[in-house]
């Protein structure tokens, strides 16, 4: 199971790499290499899906390119005709409303009357400074837009010379530079993919190294553990792989279900609050599959933590070591559970932990979730019973019932106490009724006077 969740984690950041690479891979390597600044020497054709900045000196027109869905009174985007003089060619530029105030002012100055150029004196040198934009150029092949520019220059909307709109009327090949766009994507957006991809990459190398990695496997328990202790552990291997399974195989589900249906739901969205496709796909769905990701990742290294049978047999061990440090000791409570057939075990397996019970006739131990280890020497109970504690946790305004059924036990002499010397948690009354069951068959004679 181990295995198979790394194989999926893989498999996943694998596929968003892939996916991330064709749809925006080309943008994210301009991106990375930055816009190429555009030479005298360059047509606007030979800059067409380059990635470039271009200066911007003399518009002659703007006017709305897009609105907010829904509200026509709020612009979304400007669009502006510029006449490039070095080039003796037109374009359009499209820039968001948030970003027209520079051309804007460039707009109002190139257009200004002699007189009123006077006027300024040395504030329109200011007021003339070029426009920066970083796009590429695509021709502007959509009839209606063609038709939107010619409407815009034969408009009172042209504030250029009559000589200007003449030679731009002339114009048939228009190309189109949408400010902080590579290729129809927007560059924040590639920044997201891009830190995506990063996340990805990180995780993959994470997943391979723990493939590749091996983990404690039977032979090595056998040989770190030694003796009686291995022989014990090793003897709960076939419920705790059985769980191990069964849980790693739910999650792993559940991990592709969030993979599915995550990126689905905001793709979803995306669409129904009308984002064009191109949107859609490098922003909805890539923050889709992020989230669906993290939550898929997240679960499956889970998975390879906490479903390794033998990995949890170690740290059991471990656990058993810092309740006996002595190697005789824990050699002695090992033995005498060994000799505890099967009638003697009590197995409590769910989705959230596992619990496994042996009852010697000398020593009961519980191996409970992913390393807790409890120990209950027979001979030293002065007092025990059981309890049904119902509880809550709470998720956001949401409360969630829980009941759990407890045994406490008190040794000899702490009767009075407190609280117990041992506690034990099960969370189904069936497992809780059988381990009280075979507590009661262990004691014999002692049970009435032990359990409460």
């Amino acid at each position: 199971m181990k295995r198979k969740a790394q194989g999926g984690v893989i498999v996943i950041t694998l596929a968003i790499l892939l996916y991330l690479g064709i749809l925006a891979g080309g943008g994210i390597v301009d991106y990375v290499s930055g816009a190429v600044t555009m030479t005298d020497d360059m047509s606007i054709a030979q800059a067409e899906g380059t990635y470039v900045s271009y200066s911007i000196t003399y518009p002659v027109a703007s006017y709305p390119e897009e609105y907010y869905s829904g509200n026509t009174s709020r612009v979304k985007n400007m669009a502006y005709i510029i006449y490039d003089e070095q080039r003796q060619t037109f374009v359009k530029v499209v820039v968001s409303h948030r970003d027209t105030n520079g051309l804007d002012r460039l707009l109002r100055a190139v257009n200004m009357s002699d007189g009123t150029k006077e006027a300024w004196g040395d504030q329109l040198e200011k007021e003339l400074r070029p426009v920066a934009l970083e796009g590429t150029f695509a021709p502007v092949g959509s009839a209606d837009a063609v038709e939107a520019i010619i409407d815009v220059l034969e408009s009172d909307a042209f504030e250029a010379s009559e000589e200007i709109r003449a030679m731009a009327c002339a114009q048939s090949d228009w190309y189109v530079l949408e400010n902080g766009y590579i290729r129809g994507i927007d560059t924040g957006n590639i920044k997201f993919c891009l830190v995506i991809m990063g996340i990805n990459i990180v995780l993959l190398l994470i997943a391979l190294i723990a493939l590749l990695k091996k983990g404690p496997d039977k032979d090595s328990l056998s040989e770190s553990i030694g003796g009686a202790s291995a022989r014990f552990f090793l003897g709960q291997l076939s419920w705790l792989e059985s769980w191990c399974r069964d849980v790693g195989a739910s999650r792993m589900q559940t991990a592709g279900l969030g993979m599915v249906l995550i990126p689905a739901a905001l793709t979803a969205l995306g669409f129904w609050v009308g984002y064009d496709l191109t949107y859609v796909l490098t922003c909805h769905l890539v923050v889709g599959l992020g989230i669906g990701e993290m939550i898929a990742v997240s679960m499956l290294f889970g998975v390879s933590m906490t479903c390794d049978a033998y990995k949890l047999l170690q740290k059991y061990d471990k656990s058993f070591q810092k309740l006996y440090p002595d190697q005789l000791e824990r050699e002695r409570v090992a033995q005498n559970l060994l000799e505890a057939d099967n009638t003697w075990r009590v197995q409590e397996l769910t989705r959230e932990e596992c619990i496994g019970a042996v009852l010697g006739d000398r020593f009961w131990m519980v191996l409970k979730g992913t390393k807790n280890v409890h120990v209950v020497d027979v001979n030293r109970i002065g007092k025990m019973y059981s309890e049904t504690v119902p509880g809550q946790v709470r998720s956001g305004k949401v409360h969630y019932h829980y009941t759990n059924y407890v045994v406490y036990f008190f040794y000899q002499g702490d009767e009075g106490k407190k609280h117990p010397n041992v506690e034990l948690v099960f969370h189904t009354e069936d497992a809780s009724g059988q381990f009280m069951t075979l507590a009661r068959k262990r004691l014999g004679d002692r049970a009435g006077a032990i359990i409460g």
